[in-house]
Protein backbone atom coordinates (compact mmCIF):
# COMPACT_ATOMS: atom_id res chain seq x y z
CA UNK A 1 0.00 0.00 0.00
CA UNK A 2 1.46 3.06 -0.70
CA UNK A 3 2.29 6.39 1.36
CA UNK A 4 -0.32 8.61 -0.65
CA UNK A 5 -3.21 5.51 0.16
CA UNK A 6 -2.50 5.57 3.49
CA UNK A 7 -2.43 9.56 4.24
CA UNK A 8 -5.97 9.17 2.32
CA UNK A 9 -7.29 6.73 4.62
CA UNK A 10 -5.71 8.51 7.93
CA UNK A 11 -7.56 12.12 6.89
CA UNK A 12 -10.98 10.06 6.26
CA UNK A 13 -10.82 8.22 9.78
CA UNK A 14 -10.28 11.30 11.28
CA UNK A 15 -13.09 12.84 9.81
CA UNK A 16 -15.27 10.58 10.73
CA UNK A 17 -14.16 10.99 14.06
CA UNK A 18 -14.64 14.51 14.05
CA UNK A 19 -17.93 14.04 13.69
CA UNK A 20 -19.03 11.76 15.99
CA UNK A 21 -17.59 13.90 18.48
CA UNK A 22 -19.63 16.36 17.62
CA UNK A 23 -22.76 14.24 17.55
CA UNK A 24 -22.17 12.39 20.85
CA UNK A 25 -19.69 14.37 23.36
CA UNK A 26 -18.91 17.87 22.16
CA UNK A 27 -22.71 18.30 20.57
CA UNK A 28 -24.41 17.51 23.38
CA UNK A 29 -22.35 20.13 25.32
CA UNK A 30 -23.23 22.88 22.41
CA UNK A 31 -26.81 21.87 23.15
CA UNK A 32 -26.38 22.56 26.12
CA UNK A 33 -25.15 25.69 26.43
CA UNK A 34 -27.71 26.84 23.59
CA UNK A 35 -30.29 26.35 25.60
CA UNK A 36 -29.38 28.04 28.53
CA UNK A 37 -32.33 30.82 30.55
CA UNK A 38 -30.99 34.30 28.82
CA UNK A 39 -31.34 36.88 31.60
CA UNK A 40 -33.87 39.39 29.99
CA UNK A 41 -34.99 42.82 32.05
CA UNK A 42 -38.71 42.09 33.94
CA UNK A 43 -41.75 44.34 34.12
CA UNK A 44 -44.87 44.10 35.64
CA UNK A 45 -48.17 45.24 34.01
CA UNK A 46 -49.55 48.31 36.44
CA UNK A 47 -52.24 50.42 36.53
CA UNK A 48 -51.99 54.26 36.68
CA UNK A 49 -53.36 57.30 35.58
CA UNK A 50 -53.29 58.52 32.18
CA UNK A 51 -54.47 61.43 30.21
CA UNK A 52 -56.97 60.84 26.82
CA UNK A 53 -55.45 62.88 24.37
CA UNK A 54 -55.44 64.56 20.74
CA UNK A 55 -52.42 65.84 19.37
CA UNK A 56 -52.15 68.24 16.30
CA UNK A 57 -50.01 70.38 14.36
CA UNK A 58 -50.97 74.45 14.06
CA UNK A 59 -49.72 77.56 14.36
CA UNK A 60 -49.01 80.30 16.98
CA UNK A 61 -51.05 83.23 16.32
CA UNK A 62 -51.28 87.38 18.16
CA UNK A 63 -54.83 87.22 19.49
CA UNK A 64 -54.71 91.56 18.98
CA UNK A 65 -52.74 92.74 16.26
CA UNK A 66 -52.76 96.50 15.71
CA UNK A 67 -51.50 98.33 12.73
CA UNK A 68 -50.72 101.77 14.09
CA UNK A 69 -51.10 104.88 11.27
CA UNK A 70 -51.05 108.39 11.40
CA UNK A 71 -54.68 109.83 11.42
CA UNK A 72 -53.47 113.03 9.98
CA UNK A 73 -50.73 114.50 7.51
CA UNK A 74 -47.25 115.45 8.55
CA UNK A 75 -43.88 115.55 9.18
CA UNK A 76 -42.71 113.02 11.27
CA UNK A 77 -40.86 114.68 14.40
CA UNK A 78 -40.39 112.19 17.08
CA UNK A 79 -40.10 108.60 17.59
CA UNK A 80 -40.53 107.55 21.31
CA UNK A 81 -39.05 103.73 21.15
CA UNK A 82 -36.72 101.56 19.27
CA UNK A 83 -38.13 99.15 16.79
CA UNK A 84 -38.66 95.81 18.61
CA UNK A 85 -39.42 97.11 22.20
CA UNK A 86 -42.01 95.73 24.29
CA UNK A 87 -44.87 98.38 24.68
CA UNK A 88 -47.53 99.34 27.53
CA UNK A 89 -50.88 100.41 26.41
CA UNK A 90 -50.92 104.49 26.17
CA UNK A 91 -47.15 104.52 25.80
CA UNK A 92 -45.87 107.29 23.75
CA UNK A 93 -44.73 106.03 20.05
CA UNK A 94 -44.74 109.05 17.72
CA UNK A 95 -45.23 112.96 17.28
CA UNK A 96 -46.05 114.46 13.96
CA UNK A 97 -45.19 117.77 13.96
CA UNK A 98 -47.57 119.85 15.96
CA UNK A 99 -47.28 123.24 14.67
CA UNK A 100 -49.63 123.65 11.63
CA UNK A 101 -52.43 122.35 13.91
CA UNK A 102 -51.99 124.29 16.71
CA UNK A 103 -52.28 127.24 14.14
CA UNK A 104 -55.58 125.75 13.24
CA UNK A 105 -56.71 125.47 16.36
CA UNK A 106 -56.25 129.14 17.66
CA UNK A 107 -57.80 130.15 14.11
CA UNK A 108 -60.60 128.29 15.07
CA UNK A 109 -60.87 129.64 18.26
CA UNK A 110 -60.66 133.24 17.45
CA UNK A 111 -63.18 132.57 14.58
CA UNK A 112 -65.51 131.36 17.52
CA UNK A 113 -64.78 134.44 19.77
CA UNK A 114 -65.48 136.87 16.62
CA UNK A 115 -68.60 135.28 16.28
CA UNK A 116 -69.58 135.01 19.41
CA UNK A 117 -69.18 138.85 19.95
CA UNK A 118 -71.41 138.83 16.79
CA UNK A 119 -73.88 136.95 18.15
CA UNK A 120 -73.78 139.32 21.06
CA UNK A 121 -74.39 142.02 18.91
CA UNK A 122 -77.28 140.77 16.67
CA UNK A 123 -79.22 138.81 20.66
CA UNK A 124 -79.10 142.48 21.85
CA UNK A 125 -80.38 143.92 19.16
CA UNK A 126 -83.67 141.67 18.61
CA UNK A 127 -83.87 142.20 22.61
CA UNK A 128 -84.38 146.23 21.59
CA UNK A 129 -87.21 145.30 18.78
CA UNK A 130 -89.40 143.26 21.24
CA UNK A 131 -91.00 145.95 22.87
CA UNK A 132 -91.00 148.12 19.84
CA UNK A 133 -92.48 145.85 17.51
CA UNK A 134 -95.99 146.05 20.01
CA UNK A 135 -95.72 149.68 19.85
CA UNK A 136 -94.88 149.55 15.72
CA UNK A 137 -91.58 151.78 15.93
CA UNK A 138 -90.17 149.17 13.70
CA UNK A 139 -91.75 146.88 11.07
CA UNK A 140 -92.41 143.84 10.96
CA UNK A 141 -89.41 143.35 8.21
CA UNK A 142 -86.70 144.98 10.51
CA UNK A 143 -88.03 142.88 13.11
CA UNK A 144 -87.98 139.59 11.44
CA UNK A 145 -84.79 140.38 10.11
CA UNK A 146 -83.39 141.07 13.28
CA UNK A 147 -84.51 137.94 14.53
CA UNK A 148 -82.63 136.07 11.72
CA UNK A 149 -79.57 137.91 12.41
CA UNK A 150 -79.73 136.29 15.92
CA UNK A 151 -80.68 133.04 14.38
CA UNK A 152 -77.52 133.13 11.87
CA UNK A 153 -74.89 134.09 14.40
CA UNK A 154 -76.43 131.49 17.03
CA UNK A 155 -75.35 128.79 14.02
CA UNK A 156 -72.36 130.27 13.41
CA UNK A 157 -71.28 129.92 16.69
CA UNK A 158 -72.05 125.88 16.83
CA UNK A 159 -70.28 125.61 13.66
CA UNK A 160 -67.15 127.27 14.76
CA UNK A 161 -67.37 125.44 18.09
CA UNK A 162 -67.18 121.95 15.80
CA UNK A 163 -64.47 122.94 14.44
CA UNK A 164 -62.84 124.02 17.22
CA UNK A 165 -62.90 120.90 18.38
CA UNK A 166 -61.80 119.23 14.99
CA UNK A 167 -59.29 121.19 15.27
CA UNK A 168 -58.69 119.82 18.85
CA UNK A 169 -59.07 116.34 18.05
CA UNK A 170 -56.18 116.64 15.16
CA UNK A 171 -53.79 118.16 16.80
CA UNK A 172 -54.00 115.41 19.51
CA UNK A 173 -53.84 113.34 16.55
CA UNK A 174 -49.94 114.56 16.56
CA UNK A 175 -49.05 112.97 19.52
CA UNK A 176 -49.55 109.38 18.65
CA UNK A 177 -49.66 106.08 21.26
CA UNK A 178 -49.46 102.54 21.90
CA UNK A 179 -53.27 101.62 21.79
CA UNK A 180 -52.46 97.97 23.35
CA UNK A 181 -49.33 96.29 24.94
CA UNK A 182 -47.26 94.16 22.47
CA UNK A 183 -44.19 93.76 20.71
CA UNK A 184 -43.59 96.50 18.43
CA UNK A 185 -42.00 95.57 14.80
CA UNK A 186 -40.13 97.55 11.86
CA UNK A 187 -40.47 100.96 11.74
CA UNK A 188 -42.58 102.03 8.94
CA UNK A 189 -40.65 105.57 8.57
CA UNK A 190 -37.94 107.31 10.03
CA UNK A 191 -38.12 111.24 11.65
CA UNK A 192 -37.89 113.58 8.92
CA UNK A 193 -40.59 111.81 6.65
CA UNK A 194 -43.68 113.19 5.67
CA UNK A 195 -46.24 111.04 6.69
CA UNK A 196 -50.54 110.77 5.65
CA UNK A 197 -53.10 108.35 6.61
CA UNK A 198 -53.61 106.56 3.19
CA UNK A 199 -49.48 105.45 3.13
CA UNK A 200 -49.50 101.98 2.61
CA UNK A 201 -47.01 100.90 5.17
CA UNK A 202 -48.01 101.83 8.61
CA UNK A 203 -45.96 103.46 10.70
CA UNK A 204 -45.51 100.15 13.21
CA UNK A 205 -47.20 96.79 14.05
CA UNK A 206 -47.80 96.13 17.71
CA UNK A 207 -48.70 91.99 18.20
CA UNK A 208 -49.72 91.14 21.89
CA UNK A 209 -47.53 88.22 22.49
CA UNK A 210 -48.63 87.14 26.42
CA UNK A 211 -51.09 85.20 26.16
CA UNK A 212 -50.98 83.97 22.62
CA UNK A 213 -53.34 81.81 20.79
CA UNK A 214 -52.09 78.49 18.77
CA UNK A 215 -54.52 77.58 16.19
CA UNK A 216 -54.70 73.85 15.39
CA UNK A 217 -57.67 72.00 13.85
CA UNK A 218 -58.98 68.54 13.99
CA UNK A 219 -60.78 65.68 11.90
CA UNK A 220 -64.76 66.22 12.28
CA UNK A 221 -64.78 62.70 14.17
CA UNK A 222 -63.06 63.96 17.29
CA UNK A 223 -65.23 66.75 17.29
CA UNK A 224 -67.83 65.23 19.33
CA UNK A 225 -65.14 63.99 21.95
CA UNK A 226 -63.89 67.77 22.48
CA UNK A 227 -67.63 69.26 23.01
CA UNK A 228 -68.06 66.35 25.88
CA UNK A 229 -64.52 67.86 27.75
CA UNK A 230 -65.84 71.22 27.30
CA UNK A 231 -68.84 69.95 28.65
CA UNK A 232 -67.39 69.15 31.86
CA UNK A 233 -65.13 72.20 32.27
CA UNK A 234 -61.80 73.69 30.80
CA UNK A 235 -60.21 71.60 28.79
CA UNK A 236 -55.82 71.66 28.89
CA UNK A 237 -54.04 72.68 26.09
CA UNK A 238 -50.18 71.99 26.06
CA UNK A 239 -47.42 72.93 23.11
CA UNK A 240 -45.10 70.69 22.54
CA UNK A 241 -41.47 70.80 21.38
CA UNK A 242 -38.74 68.23 20.97
CA UNK A 243 -39.09 66.75 24.47
CA UNK A 244 -42.67 65.73 24.88
CA UNK A 245 -42.35 65.19 28.62
CA UNK A 246 -41.42 68.68 29.28
CA UNK A 247 -43.87 71.63 26.95
CA UNK A 248 -42.76 74.67 26.37
CA UNK A 249 -46.20 76.17 27.78
CA UNK A 250 -49.83 75.58 28.53
CA UNK A 251 -52.95 76.88 28.02
CA UNK A 252 -56.52 76.37 27.88
CA UNK A 253 -58.66 75.57 24.83
CA UNK A 254 -61.10 78.67 24.27
CA UNK A 255 -62.57 78.61 20.40
CA UNK A 256 -64.01 75.62 18.43
CA UNK A 257 -65.04 77.42 14.84
CA UNK A 258 -68.71 77.12 13.90
CA UNK A 259 -68.70 75.53 10.67
CA UNK A 260 -66.52 72.23 9.73
CA UNK A 261 -64.06 72.95 6.58
CA UNK A 262 -66.00 70.97 3.81
CA UNK A 263 -63.19 70.39 2.01
CA UNK A 264 -60.63 69.27 4.26
CA UNK A 265 -63.24 68.01 6.85
CA UNK A 266 -62.18 69.54 9.70
CA UNK A 267 -62.86 72.11 12.03
CA UNK A 268 -60.59 74.90 13.69
CA UNK A 269 -60.23 75.41 17.43
CA UNK A 270 -57.81 77.99 19.32
CA UNK A 271 -56.49 77.43 22.65
CA UNK A 272 -55.03 80.75 24.66
CA UNK A 273 -51.52 80.03 25.89
CA UNK A 274 -49.53 81.90 28.58
CA UNK A 275 -46.51 83.10 26.81
CA UNK A 276 -44.86 85.06 30.00
CA UNK A 277 -41.46 83.80 28.85
CA UNK A 278 -41.84 84.61 25.05
CA UNK A 279 -41.14 80.87 24.18
CA UNK A 280 -43.46 81.11 21.38
CA UNK A 281 -44.13 83.49 18.55
CA UNK A 282 -46.60 84.39 16.04
CA UNK A 283 -46.13 82.32 13.12
CA UNK A 284 -44.40 79.54 14.47
CA UNK A 285 -45.48 76.09 14.15
CA UNK A 286 -45.73 73.66 16.91
CA UNK A 287 -46.92 70.72 18.26
CA UNK A 288 -50.32 70.74 20.23
CA UNK A 289 -51.76 67.99 22.97
CA UNK A 290 -55.02 68.81 23.96
CA UNK A 291 -56.24 66.62 27.27
CA UNK A 292 -59.88 65.71 26.93
CA UNK A 293 -59.91 63.73 29.89
CA UNK A 294 -58.05 61.61 32.66
CA UNK A 295 -58.35 57.67 32.68
CA UNK A 296 -57.26 56.59 36.39
CA UNK A 297 -57.16 52.79 35.83
CA UNK A 298 -55.50 52.13 32.85
CA UNK A 299 -52.71 49.33 32.26
CA UNK A 300 -49.67 50.22 31.72
CA UNK A 301 -46.56 48.79 29.85
CA UNK A 302 -42.98 50.19 28.74
CA UNK A 303 -43.00 50.61 25.57
CA UNK A 304 -39.81 48.87 24.86
CA UNK A 305 -41.71 45.36 25.73
CA UNK A 306 -44.39 45.64 22.68
CA UNK A 307 -43.31 44.69 19.75
CA UNK A 308 -45.52 44.35 16.08
CA UNK A 309 -46.51 41.16 14.80
CA UNK A 310 -48.16 39.19 11.86
CA UNK A 311 -51.39 39.41 14.31
CA UNK A 312 -50.68 42.58 15.75
CA UNK A 313 -49.01 44.08 18.81
CA UNK A 314 -47.33 41.81 21.24
CA UNK A 315 -45.77 41.06 24.56
CA UNK A 316 -43.88 38.32 26.33
CA UNK A 317 -45.63 37.24 29.24
CA UNK A 318 -43.30 35.45 32.37
CA UNK A 319 -45.55 32.31 33.26
CA UNK A 320 -45.12 30.68 36.89
CA UNK A 321 -42.82 28.07 35.28
CA UNK A 322 -39.95 30.83 34.13
CA UNK A 323 -41.05 30.60 30.33
CA UNK A 324 -41.78 33.15 27.84
CA UNK A 325 -45.03 32.89 26.40
CA UNK A 326 -46.17 34.99 22.81
CA UNK A 327 -49.12 37.05 23.91
CA UNK A 328 -51.23 39.29 21.13
CA UNK A 329 -52.19 42.44 22.93
CA UNK A 330 -54.24 45.47 21.70
CA UNK A 331 -52.49 49.29 22.43
CA UNK A 332 -54.92 52.02 23.29
CA UNK A 333 -52.16 55.05 22.77
CA UNK A 334 -49.09 56.20 24.40
CA UNK A 335 -48.18 58.42 27.22
CA UNK A 336 -44.80 59.19 27.41
CA UNK A 337 -43.08 55.99 27.80
CA UNK A 338 -45.66 53.86 28.45
CA UNK A 339 -47.95 52.41 26.27
CA UNK A 340 -51.90 51.49 27.58
CA UNK A 341 -53.15 48.48 26.94
CA UNK A 342 -56.93 47.28 26.54
CA UNK A 343 -56.92 44.19 26.05
CA UNK A 344 -54.49 40.65 26.45
CA UNK A 345 -52.80 41.82 29.92
CA UNK A 346 -53.59 42.06 33.45
CA UNK A 347 -52.62 44.17 36.06
CA UNK A 348 -49.63 42.22 37.99
CA UNK A 349 -48.56 40.48 35.16
CA UNK A 350 -44.90 40.09 34.49
CA UNK A 351 -43.51 40.51 31.39
CA UNK A 352 -40.17 41.00 29.43
CA UNK A 353 -39.48 44.70 29.32
CA UNK A 354 -36.85 44.59 26.77
CA UNK A 355 -37.08 41.88 24.34
CA UNK A 356 -33.94 39.93 23.38
CA UNK A 357 -33.28 39.20 19.85
CA UNK A 358 -35.00 35.69 18.07
CA UNK A 359 -36.65 34.99 21.77
CA UNK A 360 -38.79 32.33 20.70
CA UNK A 361 -42.19 31.08 22.67
CA UNK A 362 -41.89 28.57 25.36
CA UNK A 363 -38.46 29.68 26.37
CA UNK A 364 -37.07 29.33 29.90
CA UNK A 365 -35.33 33.19 31.21
CA UNK A 366 -34.72 34.70 34.09
CA UNK A 367 -34.51 38.08 35.53
CA UNK A 368 -31.30 39.83 35.11
CA UNK A 369 -29.75 41.30 38.15
CA UNK A 370 -29.14 44.82 38.58
CA UNK A 371 -24.98 43.21 38.97
CA UNK A 372 -25.74 42.55 35.28
CA UNK A 373 -25.94 45.86 34.30
CA UNK A 374 -29.75 45.65 33.48
CA UNK A 375 -31.11 47.87 36.17
CA UNK A 376 -33.58 47.02 38.67
CA UNK A 377 -37.22 46.06 37.57
CA UNK A 378 -39.40 48.66 36.24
Amino acid sequence: MSLRRLALIAAVLLIAAVVWWRSHGGGAAQHAHGTAAPDVVFARVRTGTAPVTLGAMGNVVSPHTVNVRTQVTGTLKEIYFNEGDDVVAGQKLFLIDPAPYQAALAQARAQLAVDRASLAAARAQFERMKPLIDKEYVTSQEYDDARAAADEAGARVVADEAAVQAAGINLGYTLIRAPIAGRSGSLGAKTGNLVASNDAAPLVVIKQIDPVQVQFAIPQTQLGDVQQALARGDVPVEVLGDDAEHPLASGKLNFVENSIDTSTGTVTLKAEIGNGQHRLWPGAFVTVRVQLAVQHDALLVPESSVQPGAEGQFVFVVGGDGKAMLRTITVDRQVGSDLVVTHGLKAGETIIAKIPHNLQPGTSVREARPADGAGARP
